[in-house]
């Protein structure tokens, strides 16, 4: 059985913990924040074997992922949901080249974001949030 997944593709200082908390809301969704690298389909397993709180065919595995290097399996793009989370740089990021990162951050971001469609910033106050990332 397929799995439902969804990445949230976002960078460091961006808040993207209230995005996370927003869609916490709805039991459908747990994250699991697993700091591994998604390079092959059958990376998706160690997302989804993680107990999910819920564990049904209406559960959705999810997984923030904070740099470009952390997701390049290209055939999941067609299997999982993304949503893209961004804020203007910080430069308090602790990082030797923070403003570099950002970046090169951005640009991986947009890419993935022209590949996958999904949804970029949106908004956390709209009723139709989850709707949007469940079509």
């Amino acid at each position: 059985m397929q799995k439902n997944s969804l990445f949230i593709m976002t960078h460091l200082g961006s808040g993207w913990e209230s995005l996370v908390e927003k869609l916490k809301e709805d039991q459908r969704f747990d994250f699991f924040k697993t700091d591994f690298y998604y390079h092959h389909p059958e990376d998706l397993e160690i997302l989804t074997n993680n107990d999910h709180k819920r564990e049904n065919s209406a559960s959705i595995w999810c997984d923030v992922i904070l740099h470009n290097k952390d997701f390049t399996c290209r055939a999941l793009r067609k299997s999982c949901k993304f949503v893209y989370w961004t804020s203007p740089f910080n430069a308090n990021i602790a990082l030797p080249k923070p403003e570099d990162y950002y970046l090169n951050r951005l640009s991986g971001m947009k890419w993935y974001h022209k590949k996958t469609g999904g949804l970029w910033n949106p908004s956390l106050e709209s009723d139709s949030l989850l709707s949007s990332i469940l079509r």
